[in-house]
């Protein structure tokens, strides 16, 4: 049987997790099942993945883990896929609003997936508000991050609802799979190898510091950023709360360009003033800006890794009162942010996940979260905010057009809320996960944003000073 090491980053979310702490992540697509040709049916969407499970390489693989995790697992193939267990039917409560569609996700989201069969699961939700359908599609954040799972979604979508079946595909007969034994036999070599790696390592890191510091000549110094804890820097509990938006992406453009903006400059500044609003009203706006890490892509044309990021540290100036100085504040830490850090970052960090065995993370997580360390230790964020591109175009699945896409990403002990963003065709979907101990009216904040644009196309278009700050950037 042919076996597939994970890579350090990739394992290091699997050791990482605890069952209340699962990571995971999800999308929550929402469809409309007029177009399909003849009909709806369950029994058709369920034949439609069936079909397409072959092609589907992520969704084929299990997990096979090294006892005692003393090495990295590996992923095999797995030859026969109980689909009962892996996509369900559900129908959503009375009256099917996004209140009750969101409800269901967040449940969803507390359950760890079962690491005896491949990392994901579906579930179709009938009986939305308007006829409409959902589609809640949950992996494993060791399978993809999100470049990558956009890429595998976009195997599964068309543009146009006629479906077609894909070409045949004809598959090896697996052997058979390793014993316990064999594993930690394979596991001394592998150990025996981490000296090497280190140095490895820590040869990639001094090349990469040396090199951004020859290309940091002559920019501007760039000031460490401080990041003061804040209310939403907790030790997270199992229960997720959700909620979820559409804006019209023109309207995101159209408030950036005059600034030189761009999209996920807007949704930053947007996410800044509703959490201020949020925040306030419950009397717990931090005096200092809050600081968002925001995954950045270093993935190649070519680059199959299942997770390839890095990450930048941002101020949302949310102790700014002007919503247009915010954005142009987060404009210029945006830009700063991706020079300082640079592409190089995230695969140093990738070479020095793969160093510790898996055990190593295992126990440092569980060290973190039964001392609470995550209220002891200074944050590096106070949130996640992260903006994948989509599709640009019309799609659909299954013959069902696609209305929105909003993904949920995972939160972690010490950092409660995460905002996540799918450009999709005309709009952008975003999709808000927060641990339900601490923010159970999410909603709130999901209703603030679209007020946070208001504010702010006011600011950068109305005859105000903030107007005159826009007019001498241009």
């Amino acid at each position: 049987m042919a076996l597939e090491r994970l890579s350090g980053l990739d394992s290091a979310f699997l050791a990482a997790e605890r069952p209340g702490n699962p990571l995971h992540v999800m999308g929550l697509l929402i469809l409309d099942p007029t177009t399909v040709p003849g009909g709806y049916r369950f029994a058709a969407f369920r034949e439609f993945v069936a079909q397409r499970l072959p092609v589907l390489k992520p969704l084929r693989r299990r997990l096979l883990e090294v006892p005692g995790g003393l090495a990295r697992p590996f992923w095999i193939d797995e030859p026969a896929i109980d689909l009962d267990l892996h996509l369900r039917r559900a129908a959503v409560p009375s009256p099917g609003g996004p209140r009750e569609v969101a409800e269901m996700a967040a449940q969803m989201l507390e359950r760890p997936l079962d690491r005896s069969r491949p990392l994901w699961e579906m579930e179709l939700v009938e009986g939305l508000e308007g006829g409409r359908i959902a589609l809640l599609a949950k992996l494993h954040h060791a399978m993809m991050d999100g470049l990558a799972g956009m890429k595998l979604m976009a195997s599964l979508f068309s543009p146009t609802p006629d479906v077609e079946a894909p070409p045949p595909i004809r598959r090896r007969a697996p052997g058979p799979v390793p014993s316990r034994l064999r594993l930690l036999a394979g596991a001394v070599p592998w150990l025996a190898r981490q000296p090497w790696r280190a140095s490895r390592a820590s040869a990639r890191t001094a090349r990469s510091l040396l090199r951004r510091a020859l290309l940091g000549r002559g920019e501007p110094e760039v000031p460490a950023l401080e990041v003061a804890r804040s209310w939403l820097n907790v030790q997270i509990t199992p229960q997720r709360a959700v909620a979820y938006k559409s804006l019209a992406l023109a309207d995101l453009r159209a408030v950036g360009e005059p600034l030189g903006a761009s999209v996920t400059d807007v949704l930053l500044a947007l996410v800044s003033g509703a959490l201020r609003r949020y925040l306030a009203a419950r009397g717990v706006l931090p005096t200092a800006p809050l600081v968002a890490a925001v995954p950045v892509a270093v993935r190649g044309k070519d680059d199959e890794r299942a997770n390839a990021v890095t990450s930048v540290s941002v101020s949302l100036a949310s102790d700014l009162t002007d919503p247009a100085a915010r954005l142009l504040q987060i404009r210029d830490a945006m830009a700063a942010g991706k020079r300082t850090r640079g592409s190089s970052v995230g695969e140093d960090l990738a070479a020095w996940a793969a160093v510790p065995p898996p055990l190593v993370f295992s126990l440092l997580s569980e060290a973190y979260l039964d001392l609470h360390l995550a209220e002891r230790i200074d944050p590096i964020c106070n949130l996640v905010v992260s903006s994948v591109p989509g599709p640009p175009q019309p799609l659909h699945l299954a013959g069902a057009r696609l209305v929105g896409i909003h993904p949920l990403g995972p939160i972690y002990s010490g950092v409660s809320l995460n905002v996540t963003a799918i450009g999709c065709a005309d709009s952008l979907d975003i999709g808000l996960v927060a641990c339900r101990g601490r923010m159970p009216d999410l909603w709130d904040l999901a209703d603030a944003i679209p007020m946070a644009l208001d504010e702010l196309t006011d600011a950068v278009f109305a005859d105000s000073p903030a107007a005159r700050v826009v007019t001498l950037r241009r």
